[in-house]
C-alpha cells in the first residue's frame, strides 16, 4: 500500500495545507478582482490568485528566485511544505538517490515584457509596423534576457524542487494537462512498488493569471464558467508509510472529435474508468469532480460518476491548469485525514480527451 505521509499546498484557498483545509471547507468565494492583466473585454474580471505568496521571503534559496517562473516559485513552496523542509533523505535515512521526483507541468509562456526589447529592435527600418526576420537573428535575440528560457523550460519546477528538498532518485515531468497530475503519482506508485524509490515527491503545478494562457481557456470555451487560477499541490508519498492511502489509480482516453459526423459516447471512456479504479473498493463518499462549466463536457462527467457526494473544486478555485490534478489529490488526503471522508475519488481530464481517476482512503 503507497501512503500519503504530507502534503504540501499553494492556492486560492491559502498558503499551506491548514489553511486551504480550513477555506475550503468553510465554503466561501476565493475569487478576486483580477490585478495581473487589464481585463477590459476580457469575459471576466476576477481570478485565482495565492493570497501572501512573497517568494523572495518564502524560498530557502532567495538567490534562485529570479530564475523561477510563478508557477516554478508556488511548485517550490509546497515542495518544501510536503516535505517538512529541505534536506529531506537524511531526515527519512534514506540515500539522495532512492528519493524520486514526479511532476505535472505547466505550459510557461513568457510575458509580453519579457520579449519587449528584443521585438524593439527586430523592427523593419523601412516600416516599424513590422518585425525583420533578418534583425532578429542579426541584433534582436542578442536582446533577450538570458534567464527568460530558463523560466520557460517545462521540467523547471521538478528541477528547482527537487534541489530545494535533496531528491536525486528517479525523476520524470508530465504534460501540461489537470490528468498528468494524477499520473505523476501513478509513476510515484509504480517507482515506489518496484523497489525503485523508497520515498517520492509528487508536484503538480501550474500559473495560468498571464494574457496569453488566459485567452487559450477563451478559446476553449472554458471562460466565462471558470476563473483563471494559479496553485500547486505536493504529495509525499512511502511503500507501508503512515497516512491515508492511494487505493487505486488509472488513465484513460476519451474521444474529443470524430471526423465522419457519427454520435460519440463522450461517457463511455469515464463510466469504464471509475468502474475499473473503484472496483472491489467499495465506492467513494465523496467525489472531487473534474467540471468544466461546458455542457457536453459536464454532463458526460456527471452520467458517469457513482452515487456519492459531488463537489467540483473548479468552480471555487477557478482554472489550475496542470495543478488541478494534484490539488485536488492534496484535498482529498487532507479530508480523509481530518475524518470528513473515508474514500474519495478524485476525477481530472485534459482538452485533448486525457482522462485520470484517483481513489483515496483511510490506511487501514
Amino acid at each position: 500500500m503507497i501512503a500519503v505521509e504530507r502534503v504540501g499546498l499553494a492556492t486560492p484557498l491559502g498558503l499551506g495545507r491548514e489553511a486551504s483545509l480550513a477555506r475550503w471547507l468553510d465554503g466561501g468565494d476565493v475569487l478576486v478582482p483580477n490585478d495581473r492583466w487589464p481585463t477590459d473585454g476580457f469575459p471576466r474580471a476576477d481570478s485565482g490568485q495565492v493570497p501572501g505568496f512573497r517568494p523572495r521571503r518564502m524560498l530557502p534559496d532567495r538567490k534562485a528566485v529570479k530564475l523561477m517562473s510563478r508557477e516554478v516559485q508556488l511548485a517550490v513552496w509546497a515542495a518544501v511544505e510536503a516535505c517538512d523542509g529541505t534536506d529531506l533523505p537524511a531526515r527519512l535515512g534514506i540515500p539522495a538517490e532512492r528519493l524520486g521526483a514526479f511532476a505535472s507541468a505547466g505550459y510557461e509562456v513568457s510575458s509580453l515584457a519579457d520579449h519587449e526589447a528584443m521585438l524593439a529592435g527586430s523592427r523593419d527600418p523601412d516600416d516599424p509596423t513590422r518585425l525583420s526576420v533578418n534583425r532578429l537573428f542579426a541584433e534582436g535575440r542578442d536582446l533577450l534576457n538570458p534567464i527568460t528560457p530558463l523560466r520557460v523550460l517545462p521540467n523547471m519546477g521538478l528541477f528547482h524542487a527537487g534541489l530545494a528538498v535533496g531528491a536525486r532518485g528517479a525523476h520524470l515531468s508530465l504534460g501540461s494537462s489537470p490528468a498528468s497530475g494524477l499520473a505523476a503519482l501513478g509513476e510515484a506508485c509504480r517507482s515506489l512498488e518496484e523497489g525503485e524509490s523508497d520515498a517520492a515527491l509528487v508536484l503538480g503545478s501550474d500559473a495560468q493569471l498571464e494574457e496569453f494562457r488566459a485567452q487559450l481557456l477563451v478559446e476553449a470555451g472554458v471562460v466565462p464558467a471558470m476563473a483563471p487560477a494559479e496553485g500547486a499541490g505536493a504529495l509525499l508519498v512511502r511503500r507501508e508509510g503512515v497516512g491515508p492511502t492511494v487505493l487505486s489509480w488509472g488513465m484513460a482516453t476519451e474521444p474529443v472529435a470524430n471526423g465522419f459526423g457519427d454520435t460519440i459516447d463522450r461517457g463511455r471512456a469515464r463510466r469504464d474508468l471509475y468502474c475499473r479504479v473503484l472496483a472491489g473498493t467499495g465506492g467513494p463518499d465523496l467525489a472531487l469532480i473534474d467540471l468544466w462549466g461546458v455542457e457536453q463536457h459536464d454532463d458526460a462527467e456527471l452520467a458517469a460518476l457513482p452515487d456519492c457526494t459531488r463537489l467540483a473544486s473548479r468552480a471555487r478555485l477557478g482554472w489550475l491548469g496542470a495543478a488541478h490534478g494534484l490539488v485536488d489529490a492534496a484535498l482529498a488526503v487532507e479530508l480523509v485525514r481530518a475524518g470528513h471522508a473515508n474514500r474519495v475519488l478524485v476525477t481530472a481530464s485534459g482538452l485533448a480527451g486525457d482522462l485520470a481517476a484517483l481513489l483515496i482512503g483511510r490506511n487501514p
